[in-house]
């Protein structure tokens, strides 16, 4: 990265509030259950290699207080971390990896928040709506809910915090 001119490789889209309303209201009108899905560690789990730009293989860190190194000595970051300005890019791009895998597309108004139509891996539409390590999973049926909520944490390790009852601090 090169300071003022590719800003744009840090940015990663986050999903709008109303994204997450727009799944609650179908929720709430009947059509749908939300299930709540945390990836643990979240950016550790990511991959340089999903970015557009590609890996950035040239990120140094200074080793942490209170390690006995000899002066000078710096760590190559091969995982993406907290703080690194592409690491939330690297999430998003992880994900969208899996997603389409999946059989997902980016919705239309929001490229974080990933749509599956019925496919020959799941019976009935799914709809993800993500904040950083936490994910909201909207289906109409629990088979296929939890069909891919076994998919989603065999690849990532995370929890199942099963129905919705708060969602980023709110009940």
């Amino acid at each position: 990265m090169t300071q003022g001119e590719d800003y744009l490789d840090a940015l990663a889209p986050v999903s709008r509030a109303t994204a997450g309303r727009i799944i609650m209201a179908l929720a709430a009108g009947g059509r749908s259950v939300i299930h709540s899905l945390e990836i643990t560690q979240a950016f550790i789990q990511s991959e340089w290699q999903y970015l557009p730009e590609g890996n950035p293989s040239r990120i140094f860190i200074a080793p942490p207080d209170g390690v006995d190194e000899d002066e000078g000595v710096v760590y190559k970051v091969l995982k993406p971390l907290y703080g690194i300005p592409n690491s939330a890019r690297a999430l998003h791009f992880t994900l969208d990896n899996f997603m389409k895998l999946q059989g997902f597309t980016a919705a239309g108004f929001e490229d974080s928040v990933w749509v599956c139509e019925p496919n020959a891996t799941y019976d009935h539409q799914l709809i993800i709506s993500p904040h950083i390590d936490d994910r909201l999973v909207s289906c109409s049926d629990m088979v296929t809910l939890n069909k891919f909520k076994t998919a989603f944490l065999t690849r990532f390790d995370g929890t199942d915090d099963c129905a919705l009852t708060e969602y980023l601090g709110c009940e």
